[in-house]
């Protein structure tokens, strides 16, 4: 779709960074379950149930959205949830609140991924189009995407993981990361250790969605 080919760009020119520092990453995406303890012991109200939608707190933004989008929110996000599925309908903020929560609770450093540092978790050495390789056929092993999803988001590690271990990287639900978005950032980016733009209000989400086309879950979009 036009969409599409507008951000295609906005992953040019590919090139070679380098990250400098280790650090882990959840092996599945936050789960419903584990979202729901962060909420219970902090009374925390996310911002699509105080503005009416999970992507934005924007009036404007909101005022967009097509009515059956509004209203949804992580308990209910147009479809029936448990515990093992991710969650859904939450914005920047909220994950930022989720990570200085866990931070809090089990006294380590817990924050969204850089979005080097997702590509490189999902890319796990890779070079092609996906961690598993060039061709989209085998997708469906490793990912739920719009062909294969029914519609809803999938419980985590039903798919084959990459070859790090990590599930999920290709689909069910993207996934925010740390930095600042800018169309033009991987043309002025560091070599080591990038991060985004330091200005800006819109942030990056990665790894594509259950409603998503093939193209939409590579691990460079």
């Amino acid at each position: 779709d036009d969409y599409y080919w507008e951000r295609l760009p906005e992953e040019m020119p590919q090139h070679r960074v380098a990250i400098t520092k280790p650090f882990f990453l959840g092996t599945t995406e936050v789960t419903v379950g584990q979202f729901r303890q962060f909420v219970e012991a902090t009374k925390y109200v996310t911002e699509a149930e105080q503005y009416g939608f999970g992507n934005s707190s924007d009036k404007e933004f909101n005022d967009k959205v097509k009515d059956g989008d509004k209203g949804k929110n992580w308990r209910e996000p147009g479809y029936a949830v448990t515990d093992d599925l991710p969650v859904t309908q939450v914005t920047w903020n909220d994950a930022a609140a989720f990570c200085k929560w866990l931070s809090e609770k089990e006294k380590k450093k817990y924050r969204l991924p850089t979005e080097t540092e997702w590509e490189y978790a999902c890319r796990s050495g890779s070079t092609t189009q996906f961690s598993f390789g060039d061709d989209p056929a085998e997708l469906p092993e490793y990912g739920w995407f719009g062909k294969n999803a029914g519609g809803r988001a999938q419980s985590v590690a039903l798919k084959r993981p990459n070859p790090f271990g990590l599930y999920d990287m290709h689909g069910n639900v993207r996934e925010w990361c740390q930095d600042k978005y800018g169309a033009k950032w991987y043309e002025q980016s560091s070599p080591n250790d990038p991060t985004g733009p330091s200005a800006g209000s819109n942030r990056v989400i990665r790894g594509g969605s259950w409603n998503h086309y093939i193209s939409y879950c590579r691990s460079a979009y």
